[in-house]
């Protein structure tokens, strides 16, 4: 009964009092078209993509300019393949052109703020207009519902990013949240034993349908709850965001909570990116909402595969348009048809941000991911925290924990990996530390490059 009143009532209610007004609609809308044909998806890219572009340049300072400098006629304009002709919007860009970049046919009261968070790149305000967001939260509530989640359930929420949840802890806060979003809130910023303790209780009470989470504070809860044995916390479905999921990491919070994992790719700018759907293909793009490319595509090291970087534009806010903007992460796109149904496009995996992706001797580009899976997953024995740093084409550094330290075997393992990956001659350093912090985020930066990637 009490998820009937939230889903049909208290939520809608609370939706428009937000600005919120058509959520449901929007829910409804994108759970149809997802299951159009991809040449049917395209065309309302394509669509959308006119408008904005006409737009943008008719009452945009920045885009007016940059459009002409570039030869781009929007008026012209027939089809995705022709955006390369536009330059790529940067943060530093937008940074500096704020004023530039807002349509002056919204009034500042049709807009509202927002900003990134600043800790593994530069940070950054922006603005989106009120009309867009009712769809950007769909879109948020459509991914969710993949993993078995609906209105009037409990969602737990394993997050360590606080500014999220500023003032949420007030009477009024959560009654409302009762009435409305229903997050079982694990603010994981800092977590030890009493934490996770704390938060199951929690969760035992409310007993979330799914849970979304960072991927660094959710495997450390599920390590908590596997050394302690704690069975019993089961959940329809998990997402995962905000950082790199590995496979060991999937495998540990699969079997914990005794339910599939979905990663997502989701961003303060755009909204949400892609997702997995829990067929095994890949993340489904959130093609009505965005058009996602890939710029500058290079070889993987080892697979072969061509990665490039992610570039979004964003077919919903008018009110600051973000056309060709560089998330600052390298992906590989995929041409499979997936098995559910779904006519969205896929990306194949997220190889890493762009800052972490590093780059052996000969140029050739090499994946986090795939150095988890050969370092760590792959390796003879136990170690503590890992991070590997590249501080020269040609030399790596790798900081470990020594909770414990790795044996000779593992060392080992390590060096022949690195030499197999990069080439013989990657040179390797061992620094051992007694702890790797995580970012002001909560996020665990597994790799982290210091060097520009060469020409």
């Amino acid at each position: 009964m009490i998820k009937y009143v939230i889903k049909h009532i208290t939520f809608p209610l609370i939706a428009r009092r937000e600005g919120l007004a058509g959520i449901m609609r929007g829910v409804e809308s994108l759970e149809e078209s997802q299951y159009w044909p991809p040449e049917r998806i395209r065309e309302l890219q394509n669509e959308r993509l006119r408008k904005l572009l006409v737009h943008a340049y008719e009452n945009t300072a920045f885009y007016k300019k940059r459009f002409d400098d570039s030869g781009f006629n929007p008026y012209t304009f027939k089809d995705a393949d022709e955006l390369a002709a536009i330059p790529v919007l940067t943060k530093e860009q937008i940074r500096s052109n704020v004023d530039a970049l807002k349509a002056r046919n919204f009034t500042p009261g049709e807009l509202h703020h927002a900003e990134t968070g600043g800790t593994s790149d530069v940070k950054m305000r922006f603005f989106r207009d009120n009309r867009c967001m009712p769809m950007k939260e769909a879109a948020i509530y459509r991914f969710n519902r993949w993993a078995g989640w609906d209105f009037g359930d409990y969602l737990g929420m394993v997050w360590p990013a606080h500014q999220d949840f500023i003032g949420h802890d007030t009477w009024k806060s959560r009654i409302r949240n009762e009435l409305y979003k229903r997050n079982v809130l694990f603010p994981a910023a800092l977590i030890d034993d009493r934490a996770c303790e704390e938060y199951l209780r929690l969760f035992e009470k409310k007993k979330p349908a799914a849970i979304l989470a960072f991927c660094s504070p959710i495997h450390e809860l599920a390590k908590y709850m596997a050394k302690k044995g704690i069975d019993g916390h089961r959940v329809r479905g998990l997402i995962t965001t905000g950082e790199p999921l590995y496979d060991h990491q999937r495998r540990l919070a699969a079997d914990v909570f005794r339910c599939g994992v979905l990663d997502s790719y989701r961003t303060r700018e755009v909204g949400p990116i892609a997702q997995e759907c829990g067929a095994g293909c890949g993340m489904h793009v959130n093609a009505e909402c965005l058009y996602v490319e890939l710029a500058g595509k290079r070889r993987l090291a080892g697979s072969g595969e061509q990665a490039g970087g992610v570039i979004v534009t964003d077919l919903l806010n008018y009110g600051m348009p973000f056309i060709r903007y560089n998330m600052a992460d390298m992906a590989v796109m995929s041409d499979k048809t997936c098995p559910c149904g779904r006519g969205l496009p896929l990306i194949d995996k997220i190889v890493g941000r762009a800052l972490d992706v590093f780059v052996t001797p000969d140029k050739k580009l090499v994946s986090t991911i795939a150095l988890v899976m050969y370092m760590v997953n792959a390796a003879p024995g136990f170690f503590g925290k890992m991070q590997i740093v590249q501080d020269a084409t040609d030399h790596l550094t790798l900081k470990m924990t020594r909770d414990p330290l790795p044996g000779p075997e593992v060392m080992e393992h390590q060096k022949n990996v690195v030499e197999r990956i990069f080439g013989p001659r990657m040179r390797m350093t061992y620094e051992f530390v007694d702890d790797i912090p995580c970012e002001k985020s909560g996020k665990y930066l597994f790799a982290r490059r210091l060097i520009p990637i060469p020409e």
